[in-house]
């Protein structure tokens, strides 16, 4: 699992020398970060939000932000 410190990281490492420039913004990181835990959890709501240390209806609002819904 990757902890949320070395989320930036992660994604910037898996791009080949990435422009400064054209770094993520901190929504996109996030809505990365979401995309990875769906993927991981098998969109299992409840755990992602105890990952996050969130509520489950603060994930569902940013499920619908990110267009994540079924």
């Amino acid at each position: 699992m990757i902890r949320t410190k070395y989320l930036y990281y992660y994604l910037i490492m898996n791009k080949k020398n990435p422009p400064s420039n054209n770094l993520p913004t901190l929504d996109n990181i996030k809505k990365e970060y979401i995309r990875y835990l769906l993927k991981l959890t098998d969109n299992n709501v409840s755990d992602i939000a105890e990952i996050l240390d969130i509520s489950r209806e603060a994930l569902n609002t940013k499920l619908d932000k990110y267009h994540f819904r079924h």
